[in-house]
């Protein structure tokens, strides 16, 4: 007696019932950054003196070619900056590249501060960091993108 036409039967009565067992489950919110973001009069000086839309179109011309910086967008030849001041240094979820030196830097966590002798000259800072970046010599031009990372890497 061959029960073979009995297995198409029993593979559509196992998918038919896999689709019960109620809803899927609502998918995760966005990320709630440590910090609330702030508005540029609420950053520490010189920061909330700083350009924030000069800021924003520095980074589309020097950063979003290398680094996203909303939540979830993933990462690129860079880590995603979102949190990027709540989180420790060489740490970026999920970003598995990151140079020896700077997974060894000897700050915990990135500040205004940091970030501005980072952006002057990366490879002067850290030497030996995979980030290949000539640097931004105006003091102004750093303000304003330090300004806008600090308000728009804590949105979500």
């Amino acid at each position: 007696m061959r029960l073979g036409y009995l297995i198409p039967v029993f593979v559509a009565g196992a998918l038919a019932l896999s689709g019960c067992g109620g809803e899927a489950p609502a998918p995760a919110g966005p990320a709630v950054p440590a910090t609330p973001v702030p508005t540029v009069t609420e950053l520490p000086a010189p920061y909330n003196e700083a350009n924030v839309e000069a800021g924003k179109k520095l980074f589309g011309r020097q950063c979003a070619s290398c680094h996203y910086i909303a939540v979830g967008k993933g990462h690129l030849v860079g880590p995603n900056l979102h949190g990027v001041f709540e989180r420790g240094t060489g740490k970026a979820e999920g970003y598995n590249t990151y140079s020896p030196a700077l997974k060894n830097f000897e700050h915990e966590m990135w500040t205004p501060e940091l970030v501005d002798q980072w952006l002057l000259a990366p490879q002067g800072f850290v030497p030996g960091t995979g980030m290949f970046f000539n640097g931004i010599k105006s003091p102004e031009e750093r303000r304003d993108l330090i300004s806008y990372l600090l308000i728009e890497s804590r949105r979500n």
